[in-house]
């Protein structure tokens, strides 16, 4: 438990009206009681709003007045963010339970690989040869390592992932359940898949969601930058760079060869072409095509992607001239 006095002072926030308040952790609009913060900073959200049971809210000055009187409004100029550091002080814990020190019994792991003492190695684990497992890793039930696979200090890898040869994964990242990190590209002649003899880095600190799948190099390295983000089924294609903190959404796919610079945020769905740069500060629409090169910073949106703002004028004109063609049609 923690009273509002403290959370606001840890959020750098002005002291509510009720500072002695006790809340106990988080909730969403419709589940809170009255030892619960939720947030409240979605218009969409404001008819919830108003029916909460909730002893305090993040929230705007425009959502506070929908509030019940029982819920203490923390009104913040960016009530999301401080959403994120509320959960963060609220719920420090890991999302998964901390495993035990140590190889669990049941995984079959190489003589020739390295584990560190303090990492954890879980059942049906298998480890290949000339694998590098580093202090504090955790590595889940049924993961496999390919050979000569090295799994940074802290990191995390989810039950059943795979990790396949030479694959890198830097301190503290985290490879989702099911994702498959290091396989061959779809390169392809006329004989069939061309060999991919490359490997995938990932850097410190990134995070790859479920099921996500990048493909290793055909020579060289595909590369996940620094506190990248990939939502689950994302597909990663060969020598894609990710540059470091690009955020990459739920079943984004990106073709072989693309460069996705830091801090280029993709929404879901979307498709990135091979051997095109989307550039820093480009946000991509969900849904979208990215046929070109998109290097200067702003939204971008439709297929082929362009920018999004004259796109919805253009889309606004075309159904006008719809609009008056049909009621001309049937004035006639």
């Amino acid at each position: 438990m923690i009273t509002l006095a403290a959370l606001t002072e840890a959020l750098g926030l002005p002291s509510p009206s009720d500072p002695t308040a006790q809340i106990a952790g988080v909730a969403g609009l419709d589940e809170a009681e009255a030892h619960h913060l939720v947030g409240a900073f979605e218009p969409r959200w404001r008819a919830a709003a108003a029916s909460t049971r909730a002893g305090a809210a993040l929230t705007t000055a425009a959502l506070a007045r929908h509030l019940p009187d029982h819920t203490v409004a923390l009104i913040c100029d960016d009530p999301r963010a401080a959403w994120g550091r509320a959960l963060r002080l609220l719920h420090p814990g890991p999302d998964l339970t901390p495993p035990p020190q140590g190889v669990h019994p049941t995984a079959a792991v190489d003589a020739s690989a390295e584990i560190h003492p303090e990492a954890h190695v879980g059942p049906l684990v298998i480890i290949g040869p000339g694998c590098r497992i580093e202090a504090g890793a955790r590595l889940h039930g049924g993961v496999v390592l390919g050979a000569d696979v090295t799994v940074g200090a802290g990191a995390e890898i989810q039950p059943r992932a795979a990790l396949l040869d030479r694959t890198l994964i830097g301190p503290g990242a985290v490879i989702g359940p099911g994702a498959v990190i290091g396989g061959a590209g779809f390169g392809i002649d006329g004989e069939g898949l061309i060999p991919h003899v490359g490997r995938v880095i990932i850097g410190a600190g990134a995070t790859l969601g479920a099921n996500v799948c990048v493909d290793r190099g055909t020579v060289g390295a595909t590369v996940i930058g620094e506190g990248a983000h990939l939502d689950n089924l994302v597909q990663i294609g060969h020598n894609v760079f990710i540059g470091p903190g690009a955020v990459l959404c739920g079943q984004v796919g990106v073709a072989g060869g693309a460069r996705i610079e830091g801090g280029a945020i993709i929404g879901g769905q979307a498709g990135v072409n091979g051997h095109v740069t989307v550039g820093p500060g480009v946000q991509i629409a969900a849904q979208s095509g990215v046929t070109r090169s998109l290097r200067d910073p702003g939204a971008y949106s439709g297929h082929p992607a362009e920018p999004n703002r004259p796109r919805l004028r253009r889309l606004a004109w075309l159904r006008q001239q719809a609009d008056r063609a049909l009621t001309r049609r049937r004035e006639r």
